[in-house]
Parts: C-alpha cells; sequence; structure tokens
C-alpha cells in the first residue's frame, strides 16, 4: 500500500473514526483501525461490535493495499503533525511508515484477515429522510434514554415509520420525550410492508448527527440480516445493532387531561432552576414547585449548604398545587426547547408532568414527579 494526502484530511478522519474503538474488548484487533484502499479513495473502518462506521475520504492511491493500526497512537501521531502532504505506506515487515515534512514514524500492525466485517445496507428495505428532520428528533429525544443497560430496551430510541408519518421516543422510565410529525415530503418504505419499526441505541443516533453535518438528506435502511440499521450520506456509513424487546406503551404513560396548566418564559424558567440546581445537587437532585396566582415559586433545601427560593411569572390556570421533580430532568428538557415558552400541565403532587414547547406542538415530553418531603 502506498497512498499520500493532506494531513487535515487525514487527522479529522481518524478523529472521528476513533470513536468506534475499543480498548477493553479481549479482541485487540477492536482497539485498531482498517485502513484500507478503495478504488481511487481511502477508507478507514473502526468497530466495537455494537457500532461501525466506513469513512471515505480523497487520496492519491499509488499501490492498493489494506492493513490495521492502533488508533489511539496513530490519532495521536496524526494530530500532532504539521498540515500539509503526508504518506503512508505498507513494507515488506508490515510495518506501515508515515510520512510527513517534519517527522517519519512506522507503527506495528495487525492482519486486515482479522478484522470484523462491516455488513452494509440492503438497498431493499432503504429510504430516505431529511436530516434537518432527523437531528431535531433526536436532540429532543435521545437525552430520555436511559444511559445503563439494566433495561436494554430502555437505552434504545423508538423509530417508526410509515409512508407520510414518523414516530421517536425514548424513555428511562422517569421521564419520556416523544416527537410525532406529519412527513412534508412522504418516504419509501418498502413495498412488502406499510411501516417500518426500529430500535436504534441512543448513542449511535447521538454519532450519526454528530458527523452529519452540512447534509440534505441520510439513506436509512437495514443489513442483509435485518438486525443492524445503516446510516449512509456522503462519504461516510454508520452501522449500529438494534436492540431486541418490547419498548414500553409510551401512550399509557401521557396525561389525557390536567387540573392545572402553568406558561412560562423559558429563559426566566431555565435561569431559576439553574440557581436552584446550586442547592438541590446537595439533596437529591430534588426541587419544589409552589402554585401561586401569578408566578411559580422553585425552591430547593440542602440541610447542609441552605435554602434557596425564587419567582418566576407565569399564567397559571387552575388548581393550586405543589410538586417536586428532579431539576436535571428539568434543565435536559429546557435545553431541547426551541420556542420563547414552556408550558406544564398538571394534576396531582404525585401524577406526570406535561411539558410542551410553544414552538413544536409535535414535541411532548413527561416528567415523573418525585414525592414531597416535609
Amino acid at each position: 500500500m502506498q497512498v499520500s494526502l493532506l494531513q487535515e484530511s487525514l487527522n479529522t478522519a481518524l478523529t472521528h473514526v476513533s470513536r468506534f474503538c475499543t480498548g477493553k474488548s479481549q479482541l485487540p484487533i477492536l482497539g485498531n483501525i482498517l485502513i484500507s484502499t478503495d478504488a481511487a479513495r481511502l477508507k478507514l473502518s473502526a468497530t466495537n461490535l455494537e457500532m461501525g462506521i466506513n469513512y471515505w475520504l480523497s487520496a492519491q492511491i499509488d499501490k492498493q493495499g489494506s492493513i490495521t493500526v492502533p488508533s489511539k497512537e496513530i490519532t495521536e501521531f496524526v494530530s500532532y503533525l504539521p498540515t500539509g502532504k503526508i504518506s503512508l505506506s505498507l513494507n515488506d515487515s508490515s510495518l506501515l511508515t508515515v510520512n510527513s515534512s517534519k517527522a517519519e514514524s512506522s507503527f506495528a500492525t495487525m492482519s486486515p484477515s482479522d478484522f470484523p466485517q462491516i455488513p452494509s445496507l440492503d438497498p431493499s428495505t432503504s429510504f430516505e429522510l431529511d436530516y434537518s428532520l432527523l437531528s431535531q428528533s433526536v436532540s429532543q429525544t435521545v437525552f430520555s434514554a436511559a444511559a445503563d443497560d439494566t433495561r436494554p430496551v430502555l437505552t434504545a430510541v423508538y423509530w417508526r415509520f410509515t409512508k407520510d408519518t414518523f414516530t421517536m421516543a425514548a424513555t428511562d422510565g422517569f421521564r419520556l420525550s416523544l416527537k410525532e410529525i406529519k412527513l412534508v415530503n412522504p418516504i419509501q418504505i418498502h413495498q412488502d410492508q406499510s411501516e417500518a419499526v426500529y430500535l436504534i441505541p441512543a448513542k449511535a443516533l447521538s454519532e450519526v448527527v454528530r458527523l452529519s453535518k452540512n447534509v440534505s438528506s441520510i439513506k436509512i435502511g437495514l443489513t442483509q440480516d435485518q438486525h443492524q440499521v445503516v446510516f449512509v450520506y456522503d462519504d461516510l456509513e454508520i452501522v449500529s445493532r438494534l436492540v431486541e424487546g418490547e419498548f414500553p406503551d409510551y401512550n399509557r404513560i401521557i396525561p389525557k387531561t390536567s387540573a392545572t396548566k402553568i406558561t412560562l418564559d423559558k429563559e426566566e424558567f431555565s435561569q431559576a432552576i439553574k440557581i436552584a440546581s446550586v442547592f438541590a445537587r446537595e439533596s437529591a437532585n430534588v426541587i419544589r414547585f409552589s402554585l401561586k396566582s401569578d408566578s411559580v415559586e422553585i425552591t430547593a433545601n440542602a440541610p447542609q449548604l441552605g435554602h434557596n427560593k425564587a419567582q418566576v411569572e407565569a399564567k397559571i390556570e387552575g388548581n393550586p398545587l405543589e410538586i417536586a421533580f428532579n431539576y436535571k430532568f428539568i434543565s435536559d428538557y429546557i435545553a431541547s426547547v426551541k420556542g420563547d415558552q414552556i408550558t406544564i400541565e398538571l394534576n396531582e403532587s404525585l401524577s406526570p408532568g406535561l411539558f410542551h414547547d410553544s414552538h413544536d406542538p409535535s414535541y411532548t415530553h413527561v416528567i415523573m414527579p418525585v414525592r414531597l418531603q416535609d
């Protein structure tokens, strides 16, 4: 193998691809990046067996070939090189030599034959989705997925597509994010299916959105065995396993009526939550809402630290109420809101709160309250 390319291009590619490697596996090859030539381009691949990536970049290919190199070391080394042209070459001793204007280094390698195959998209299952819709929906849902894998199905985001509807939901058992919209541009589902339903790890969706900048649409589909989902855009493919199991019936969680409705300014509400969080962090993250005639009193009490009280102007309709929430859940939700007002619908102190973004009626959020302690 003999290739030449710009340090800037290789550095960007390695930075992205290295995130898909793992150094904790019993399989050392999973800590390596596969570097291979693909016609007139260079391809970098990595996988942790949960997710995988193929990343193509422009290069001058003088001799075809492939090899795997340690991810951490090659990524760090290339990041320190000066910008400009660099070359990669593989000698008879299976050492990968990296040459730049200022440095030359050789890396020990492992055979590409040991590298797991990253499956490709089955075209018969694929459809295209507007990127802006994907990006916004992911930002409004993934934070509600569970972080630990005690219940693997809760680490996934529920996706359901029909020809002209789109649903995305995530829950960790304490909160729920739901995005439901009618598509402006209908998508083409496989001719034998009326819908497509996937359970995709939240981490995978976060990576897809993080990497897919400045694209208009993304192709989505399954692998041949239908156990993995593939995202394809520009010169990049991301593959993720699908989570097995049955996603909770989220419609049962969403309150159908409310006794009290609160409308707040998002920025003022956000500021009050941040102030309260200083004290709430020392007391199980709990903040208390007390509804007044035209305001919400937000308090947090930390016996070892002190007490905080703040008033937020609000339009309140319905019954007076006291209710408590985990401030982190409130903060995460506020960060996902695009509008300038937030509406909260409540029933009782132990009933879930229903949150709405004034700017986006297709977005629904539910947070379970915390039991009040006197």
